[in-house]
C-alpha cells in the first residue's frame, strides 16, 4: 500500500477527526494530498465548473505521478504567519450529492479516463448532511492523461500541479 492509499483509508477509518487532525497539525500540502474548497459549497444544481476544472488536473497530476488525495471541504492557502497549511473547515453541503457528482464527471476529465479514482464522504458528527469528501486518485498505468480542458498533461511536483511541456 502506498502512501495516498493510507491516507485515504485513514479518512474513512477516522472520518472527521482525519480532517481535524489536519487542521490541528497544521497538514501541508504535499506530494500526496491536496486541499481543495468547492466554489459553490456543493449547493449547485450540477457539479461547478471550476471544481470540475480542479478535479481534472488532480486525476492528471496525481494519476501521471504516484497517486494522491484530494480532500475537498479544507481551506488550505499561503499565508506569510504559517505557510501552505489546512486552516479551516469549508464543509459542504449534502456531501453524498456532492460525491455523486463527482463520480459522474471523472471518466469526462481526462483522456484517457482514469477508471480507479475513488470517493468517500464524511458527514460532520454535529451537523446532518454536511460535510467532507476525499477522492483518492491512483498512480495509473495507463499514463499519461490529459486534461480534457485546456489539453495538458500534469505532474504532481510538491504540492503543485505542474504542466508538462510536450517535446516533439
Amino acid at each position: 500500500m502506498g502512501r495516498a492509499e493510507d491516507i485515504f483509508n485513514r479518512i474513512i477509518r477516522e472520518g472527521e477527526s482525519a480532517i481535524d487532525a489536519f487542521i490541528a497539525d497544521r497538514q501541508s500540502e504535499e506530494l500526496f494530498l491536496d486541499f481543495k474548497q468547492s466554489a459553490d459549497n456543493g449547493t449547485g444544481k450540477k457539479l461547478h465548473d471550476k471544481d470540475r476544472n480542479n478535479m481534472s488536473k488532480a486525476i492528471s497530476g496525481f494519476g501521471n505521478s504516484e497517486g494522491g488525495v484530494i480532500v475537498w471541504g479544507v481551506d488550505c492557502r499561503d499565508d506569510v504567519a504559517h505557510g501552505d497549511v489546512a486552516r479551516f473547515k469549508v464543509p459542504i453541503e449534502d456531501p453524498k450529492r456532492f460525491l455523486s457528482r463527482l463520480e459522474g464527471a471523472v471518466s469526462g476529465c481526462t483522456v484517457p479516463p482514469h477508471s480507479h479514482v475513488r470517493h468517500h464522504a464524511v458527514e460532520l458528527k454535529d451537523r446532518l448532511n454536511v460535510g467532507f469528501i476525499a477522492t483518492y486518485v491512483p498512480r495509473s498505468y495507463l499514463a499519461p492523461h490529459q486534461t480534457v480542458n485546456g489539453y495538458q498533461y500534469y505532474m504532481r511536483a510538491g504540492s503543485n500541479f505542474l504542466p508538462c511541456l510536450m517535446q516533439y
